[in-house]
């Protein structure tokens, strides 16, 4: 019984297989190629051209760079005592030309300086007989000078002497000692206020009312906020069209305000890795920041029979796509000025017919057709 199940399972299999051969080969005969034996037609590709004229052309020379102060200075205390309270001690706190910025306690300065008034006092009105029979030509003068003396106001010059003889008699008195060593003094009282050379905010405060002070001590950095300056690197090839003095147009496009500024001054070093020149330009206004970054335009020389052509259609870095009769052609320019958007060149005739779309992929001799 199994024999004959084995037998029948046997021929049935052959024939499913001999079944599925049959079918597969019928299929193939009958299939088609979906290849066509047609050559695919050739696409041709459109492009823009443009004809340029020359002209003479102002070649305004675009830069950049951040704002910095021109005047950032530390101050710092001459004289030992206690720093007294100002109104002028916190950090932002903006200050005019001539303010009281920091005042150390002077009282124990002031009253010395009494004592040596007092000292110079003493010693002119000892020698006031002896002058009288000796120089009395002078003795009016000195006399006078005595009388306007006062031991809390500032020492006013000495008398002039009226030959050698009373110049040697004045300083065998001691005079001129007392007198020189009270200037010293009176110069020292004035360190013990600290006035605003300039108009400014604070960018630190380092001590605070109470604090002794001693000379050395730092007592905080203070910005001028009416002077500014920006530094803008310049390209070799442009360095010929700029001159000290000259004006530079300014703007921030976050502040959305411009200014006026002047070359300060051109820097003789070469920054080895680009190539430029350092480009300092002081800039005076309102609304000026430390640290805001500032695009600006310089206006250079006028350019004669020059090109200006976008910046977009250069390609190998100093040649331009031409068209001819149907074909790609290459003509090379020379660059004399740069910016962001725009090229000023030479190197090509009114006649040309430049391409100024598509640039990236086209080769020289590549068959083209003008876009209608």
């Amino acid at each position: 019984m199994k024999k004959r199940q084995w037998i029948i399972s046997g021929i049935l299999t052959l024939l499913l297989l001999m079944g599925a051969a049959f079918g597969y080969q019928k299929m193939a005969a009958n299939k088609q190629s979906t290849v066509s034996e047609e050559k695919p037609a050739a696409v041709i590709r459109e492009v823009d051209t443009q004809q340029f004229e020359a002209a003479n052309i102002t070649n305004n020379i675009e830069l950049d760079g951040r704002l910095s102060a021109f005047e950032k200075i530390n101050l710092g205390a001459e004289v030992t005592g206690k720093l007294l309270p100002t109104s002028r001690h916190n950090v932002g706190s903006y200050f005019e030309e001539g303010d009281l910025l920091f005042q150390v306690d002077s009282n124990d300065e002031r009253y010395n300086l009494f004592a040596q008034r007092s000292s110079l006092l003493t010693a002119i009105t000892q020698m006031m007989p002896d002058l009288k029979f000796d120089y009395p030509a002078s003795f009016q003068t000195w006399k006078k000078y005595l009388d306007d003396f006062d031991v809390e106001q500032y020492v006013k010059p000495l008398p002039p002497v009226q030959d050698e003889k009373e110049k040697y008699y004045i300083a065998g008195k001691n005079i001129y000692n007392l007198y020189y060593s009270i200037k010293s003094s009176e110069d020292r009282l004035k360190n013990y206020n600290i006035y605003a050379p300039f108009s400014g905010v604070f960018l630190s405060v380092n001590v605070f009312p109470g604090a002794l002070v001693s000379p050395g001590t730092s007592l905080g950095q203070v910005m001028n906020t009416t002077r500014f300056e920006l530094v803008a690197p310049i390209g070799m090839a442009d360095l010929k069209y700029i001159r000290k003095g000259q004006q530079v147009k300014l703007f921030s496009e976050e502040l959305g305000k411009s200014w006026t500024g002047v070359v300060n001054r051109i820097s003789n070093q070469i920054d080895q890795a680009t190539q430029s020149v350092p480009l300092y330009i002081g800039v005076m206004g309102s609304g000026l920041k430390d640290g805001v970054f500032l695009k600006g335009t310089l206006k250079g020389n006028t350019i004669k029979g020059a090109y200006e052509i976008p910046r977009s259609i250069l390609v190998n870095q100093n040649e331009v796509w031409t068209y001819d009769n149907g074909k790609v052609g290459k003509k090379e320019v020379s660059i004399i000025s740069r910016s962001d958007e725009k090229l000023i060149v030479e190197g090509i005739d009114p006649s040309d017919q430049v391409i100024v779309s598509g640039v990236n992929n086209l080769y020289e001799g590549q068959e083209v057709t003008l876009r209608k």
